[in-house]
């Protein structure tokens, strides 16, 4: 008795273990086939194990956490020990858990060799017991759970074809997103694919980056049905969601935020609302001195995920120059650009990770006022504070350029001063039209082009 408890794996593995069998239909299968019962530390993870188990065995896919519940019903135990697992755990990568359940069931299979060698020696039985460790040796040699150099295909066959299914469920299940939702971008785009790719706005204070960065998010929201994550690093909650509100239907945001729209136009936009298939969600960091991190900005994500049970396509971080990195590295003021480069790395690894697209607005510096009012002149990398390689990992790094003369008119340039897989070109003009919310105004920016 005193060994079985030993032989356990620890309550925080087994949770995030029984997360990623929930959604992964080949670990479930693993899981099923090695995991015993005996290994498990009491009788809540136990019969949540015989749950899993037996859906898989019956229907050979992964339960849904809502399904699971509905079968544990008459289980209080377990059905408050999966409530914790949705609430806490996180999915393990495939590898990586393979490998700890690998070592850990040999492990296991080696103290019970140990144990029954011990009593066939002391038995005499010196045959038995040779016998014994010998069997374990070319059972140990022989088992792994993971993908080898060498590949037995007819042994692997139907492993690799439940993961090869996995990998394309999920992988179909991800929309498209090409889309900068600004025309002469588009173009330039050619319809590559954004997610994974890091994106990030340039412009000085009062031009509209983050008008540039709700644009993105709304368009993708009510155009293409993509979910959205915003992450605001400044200003208060109430000043971006009403921002949002009103691009989403076109209309003033101070009218908005005072409740001085009409009723009957209020009604209609509500319809409107209505019939808009993504999701839009925004994150607030509004308290003076607060340090986030890129790892708040992850744990966001995953707490995004468990909350609403659904993935965003698009991260949009609102500013990126507010955020610190990974490290947790205290840095001094001669460090400030080598943190700010680390900020756009850990930012481009996370939308690789969480198969994203991950929009950021960063705030860019001028000295001379006058340099921006010659309309010849456009920002680039060399204009990002204290970070001139900072633009190294990005996808995109996109300039924002206004005159004291284009303010009055609403239209600004626009400069893609870094491009990974097009060509920079020329700047382009676009209008705006930021009385009703809309950072691009395409009517007025194609009649624009035309008198240009």
């Amino acid at each position: 008795m005193a060994n079985q408890k030993n032989n356990v794996l620890t309550p925080e593995f087994l949770m995030d273990l029984f997360m990623t069998c929930m959604e992964n239909d080949y670990i479930l299968g693993v899981v099923s086939e090695h995991l015993k019962k005996e290994y498990l530390p009491d009788r809540d993870f136990q019969a949540l194990h015989n749950y899993l188990c037996e859906y898989f065995q019956s229907y050979k896919k992964s339960p849904s956490y809502s399904v699971l519940k509905q079968m544990m019903v008459s289980n209080r135990g377990a059905s408050i020990l999966l409530e914790d697992i949705y609430d806490t755990a996180s999915p393990i990568e495939s590898e990586v858990l393979l490998e700890q359940l690998e070592e850990y069931i040999k492990q296991v299979r080696f103290q019970k060799m140990y144990q029954e060698v011990g009593k066939l020696f002391v038995q005499q039985d010196h045959k038995g017991s040779s016998d014994k460790m010998h069997e374990y040796v070319d059972w140990v040699n022989s088992f792994s759970l993971r993908s080898s150099e060498f590949i037995d295909v007819l042994g692997t066959f139907g492993q690799r074809f439940k993961a090869n299914r996995q990998r394309h469920n999920s992988e179909n299940k991800l929309s498209p997103i090409t889309r900068f939702y600004i025309d002469d971008l588009d173009v330039m785009n050619e319809g590559r694919e954004l997610r994974t790719q890091l994106s990030c706005f340039l412009a000085p204070t009062g031009v509209g980056k983050s008008h540039a960065a709700r644009w993105i998010g709304k368009c993708a929201c009510q155009i293409d049905g993509l979910n959205v994550l915003h992450f605001q690093l400044e200003g208060s909650e109430d000043e971006v969601a009403n921002a949002y509100s009103a691009s989403l239907v076109a209309c003033n945001t101070f009218r908005y935020e005072t409740g001085t729209l009409r009723d009957a136009d209020i009604a209609k936009m509500e319809e409107m609302i209505q019939s808009v298939s993504g999701a839009l969600f925004v994150k607030s960091y509004p308290k003076f001195n607060t340090k986030v991190s890129t790892i708040d900005v992850k744990n966001g994500i995953g707490e995004f995920r468990k909350r609403y049970g659904i993935n965003p396509d698009v991260v949009i971080i609102d500013s990126i120059d507010l955020l610190t990195d990974s490290s947790g590295k205290k840095w001094s003021e001669n460090g400030t650009r080598h943190q700010r480069i680390a900020v756009a790395n850990d930012l481009k690894d996370l939308a690789a990770d969480e198969k994203v697209w991950m929009v950021g607005t960063y705030q860019a510096t001028i000295e001379n006022r006058d340099w921006l009012n010659d309309e010849k002149n456009v920002l680039t990398e060399y204009n990002c504070a204290e970070a001139k390689g900072l633009a190294r990992p990005m996808t995109h790094l996109i300039t924002l350029n206004q005159s004291d003369r284009e303010r009055k008119e609403r239209v600004m340039r626009l400069y893609v001063a870094k491009s990974r897989f097009f060509e920079k070109g020329e700047p382009f003009k676009i209008a705006t039209d930021y009385n009703s919310e809309q950072f691009y105004d395409p009517v007025r920016t194609l009649n624009l082009n035309k008198v240009n």
